[in-house]
């Protein structure tokens, strides 16, 4: 669901010569930036205009539409035209008459008669208008019923009702003549995303804003978080998509967070510009695709959301940053599975969300410096290679992090034994009201079970997490799965389980169905053979609205009595899985990413 311009994209056509109207200036060639030259043209010759003088070039273009297929487009223009204060009478009365018409080929004839009304009332002797009153047989003195009229609320108290639609109502306001679309627009470009070097026609769109941002001020003042994505490690030639971003960057005033996914070489360019520029930003992710080198960081000092997601690289000039900022950052997300946790970079006790995924050496006491400082800590997410013996800093710290509401815990590899690992875990859960979201899974619940105590008492703990909506797990070795669903607190909306051993899919899910919440919107199964996955739906989870089976998404839709799935586009799951999410009430199902700032 990416943020798509309206722009009216194009390059200023240049000024003639006076001097020169003898002599036609030869055209050259038609191989342009932006195609849509005509309507660069129309937009730079009405720039220059007075409010006044653009309403009477917009009444005399509205007179060459179709009245049946044009009827938002004549909405949204009267509108416009009738917001100007000082609107000549003559020009309020027939932008008035073009919308009842409009209404009238709609077949909406209450509103079209409104229009009429306020037209006799502007030019009693309009002959036009009468002409229409009569033919509809509706009698001029009538009094009129505005029983749907929209609430005259102001527009601050508008913009406070639509902050709580999900982005695919505000498209739907787009189209609605009325200062919702505007506000509707100002919220949807706050996020901007780019897609460099992609196929065409997202490359297209992303040049298009990008020239939408260049030459509209007022478009770019909205922009608060920009997204820049370059697919691949491969070489790509985009020093022209680069350029224009650079002459971008310095419009965008408002813009607070940025995130970069390409390689280093592009993305040390694009920083390099933000540290030249006067904005403050406050949220900084970056994911480099070839994350082998040694990024120079810009000297930013008031970062609170950080991301460093890379597979290689040193670690002294990320910690360094870290330090730069140690004071400000309250969300920190670092992804390096070569890299230790970096205690004496941050401010563990100013943090409100960790997010590492690295190792934990044999001598680390990463662990207890997490619980022991961070009382703040209200999202805990640990991917780790384990080499130490955690379980004792978990026992030292159990009644730690009281504001916690999501935690988890993965193992992406392990090289010790420590059989009192989860039950120790276990008891640093137990009984926690608040926590919203849990996840624990490890690489074999066989081995699991065998050196790092994996077993039926860590499953014990879910009744006593009443507040949990959220469950992410690999189900012990020794807990049935009839038994395991029952144990499972009877608010959770989103569950996702890991296969263990291979099982038969479809006598797993049968089993898992009694015991399953009520609420129950969402399922994901991890690494379980599917053949038929409607079929799998139907028989364990018919209550759910989105499955998800490794890494494909669908939305589950009954037809006929029969379970549907739609499968989602790649697009939509690999960049805006979570606002899709929380459009069908799943916004917990799935852990915050990165690029989504708060």
């Amino acid at each position: 669901m990416h943020h798509r311009a309206h722009p009216g994209l194009g390059l200023s056509s240049a000024s003639s010569s006076s001097g020169s109207a003898q002599t036609p200036t030869p055209i050259r060639s038609m191989n342009v930036f932006n195609p849509k030259i005509l309507d660069a043209s129309v937009r730079d010759v009405t720039a220059g205009l007075s409010d006044l003088q653009k309403a009477d070039v917009l009444l005399y273009a509205m007179g060459h539409l179709e009245l049946e297929r044009s009827r938002t487009l004549i909405e949204n223009a009267v509108q416009s035209c009738l917001s100007i204060s000082r609107l000549p009478a003559a020009n309020a009365a027939k932008a008035r008459l073009m919308r009842a018409k409009a209404r009238l080929a709609a077949g909406l004839r209450v509103g079209a008669r409104q229009d009429i009304q306020a037209v006799l009332e502007l030019q009693p002797d309009n002959l036009e208008a009468a002409a229409l009153m009569a033919e509809h047989g509706v009698s001029t003195d009538k009094p009129l019923a505005h029983t749907h009229a929209t609430p005259g609320f102001s527009t601050e108290i508008w913009r406070e009702i639509v902050l709580w639609l999900p982005p695919r109502d505000l498209k739907s306001l787009l189209q609605v003549p009325h200062v919702l679309s505007r506000i509707a627009s100002e919220l949807l470009f706050r996020r901007i995303d780019l897609h460099l070097a992609s196929e065409k026609r997202e490359s297209q769109r992303s040049a298009d804003i990008l020239t939408r941002i260049i030459t509209d001020p007022s478009f770019a003042s909205h922009v608060r978080t920009l997204r820049v994505f370059v697919p691949g490690r491969e070489t790509f030639p985009i020093t022209f998509h680069t350029g224009m971003l650079a002459n971008a960057l310095p419009k965008l005033t408002s813009l607070r967070n940025v995130h970069c996914s390409m390689r280093w070489k592009d993305m040390y360019s694009i920083l390099r510009v933000l540290e030249t520029i006067s904005h403050r930003l406050t949220g900084l992710s970056l994911m480099p695709s070839d994350g082998t080198g040694e990024l120079r960081f810009p000297r930013f000092k008031h970062i609170m959301q950080f991301s460093y997601h890379s597979t290689g690289g040193a670690t002294t000039q990320v910690y360094d940053f870290l330090v730069q900022n140690k004071s400000c950052i309250r969300y920190l997300s670092l992804h390096n599975l070569n890299w230790s946790f970096p205690s004496d970079a941050i401010s563990i006790r100013h943090l409100t969300n960790l997010d590492f995924q690295g190792t934990f050496p044999a001598d680390s006491r990463a662990f207890a410096d997490i619980l022991s400082n961070g009382h703040q800590l209200e999202s805990l997410r640990l991917e780790c290679i384990l080499e130490c013996t955690a379980s004792k800093q978990f026992r030292e710290f159990s009644n730690s992090l009281p504001f916690l509401h999501h935690f988890a815990f993965s193992l992406m590899g392990y090289r010790v034994n420590d059989h009192d690992l989860f039950p120790a875990i276990g008891d640093f859960l137990k009984g926690r009201n608040a926590l919203r979201s849990l996840q624990l899974t490890v690489p074999s619940a066989d081995w699991a079970l065998k050196r790092l105590g994996y077993d039926a008492t860590v499953w014990g703990i879910l009744p006593s997490l009443t507040s949990l909506r959220t469950l992410t797990a690999t189900l012990p070795k020794d807990v049935a799965a009839a038994v395991a669903m029952w144990l499972v607190p009877r608010g959770v909306q989103a569950l996702s389980l890991q296969a263990l051993t291979p099982v038969n899919t479809m006598e797993f899910v049968s089993q898992l169905r009694a015991g399953l919440p009520s609420p129950l919107k969402y399922i994901g199964l991890s690494q379980f053979h599917i053949e038929d996955a409607a079929a799998v739906i139907e028989q364990g989870f018919p209550m759910v609205r989105i499955a998800r089976f490794d890494d494909d998404y669908f939305t589950v839709a009954r037809v006929n009595g029969k379970i549907k799935l739609e499968e989602w586009p790649k697009g939509r799951t690999q960049y805006n899985a979570r606002e899709w999410l929380e459009c069908y009430g799943c916004e917990e199902a799935e852990w915050r990413d990165p690029t989504q700032f708060l």
